[in-house]
């Protein structure tokens, strides 16, 4: 079934008095924008559209080059730039050892302030 054929079942209704007239004002007042209204628009389309083409080439190049899977390095041997430490053994190393003795005492008899131990 053609489209244009449905248009005939439709029952036509006249336009009000003055639309065309108000139409085709607003039409040219559109068409003779200001200059400078017409500059700022154009600019804001080319400024999202910069943004847009950036953050798309962003996406594409993580996309085609990034990891494959979750914590995948790919080929590349993995690099580790901090070594682990083990303080825990250090500690216990030491407790064969004498203990070291803290000594509770103001060093400074200038402050007023109270010190909780």
């Amino acid at each position: 079934m053609e489209d244009s054929n449905l248009f005939r079942y439709w029952p036509r209704v006249a336009a009000p008095p003055g639309f065309e007239e108000r139409v085709v004002a607003e039409m040219a007042k559109r068409r003779l924008a200001l200059p400078a209204e017409r500059r700022a628009r154009t600019f804001r389309m080319a400024l999202g559209g910069a943004a847009a083409a950036i953050l798309a080439a962003f996406v594409g190049l993580n996309v085609l080059t990034g990891p494959r899977g979750a914590g995948s390095t790919g080929n590349l041997k993995a690099i580790h730039l901090t070594e682990p430490l083990d303080y825990g053994s250090e500690f216990r190393g030491s407790a064969s050892e004498s203990r070291p003795v803290y000594i509770l005492e103001n060093v400074s008899y200038a402050s007023n302030a109270f010190i909780k131990y």
